[in-house]
């Protein structure tokens, strides 16, 4: 299973993920459940550095399927925006397949 960690503050704006495990819906380089996770999870990081020129703290660990990103500086509307269109697809993902992808909300509040 996926599991998708949404790092909140106080007031609700994303400040971070992790993603972590394989689907196990197919056999790897067939599993279209990781494939869409791992395109929705790393566009944002893109995002982040290329379009907003930010330096977002994060780790890949291919072996283990875990994938961290946390913001180095305070969000915005901006980050809120790039952030939160990842989570809507990965909530998608989620409610269609609950046996293969968790999110789980950390701090803040836990609208999608």
């Amino acid at each position: 299973m996926i599991k998708v960690e949404v790092k909140q503050n106080e007031q609700g704006m994303i400040i971070g993920y992790k993603v972590s495990g394989h689907a196990g819906y197919a056999e790897e380089g067939e599993d279209i459940i990781c494939s869409a996770i791992s395109a929705l999870t790393q566009a944002p990081l893109m995002g982040l550095e290329r379009h907003l020129k930010l330096k977002p703290v994060y780790t890949v660990d291919q072996k283990t399927g875990i994938l961290e990103v946390a913001l180095n500086s305070a969000p915005n509307d901006l980050t809120e925006a790039i952030l939160r269109t990842m989570l809507l697809g990965v909530a998608s993902i989620a409610n269609q397949c609950p046996k293969y992808v968790r999110i789980k909300n950390i701090g803040g509040e836990s609208n999608v």
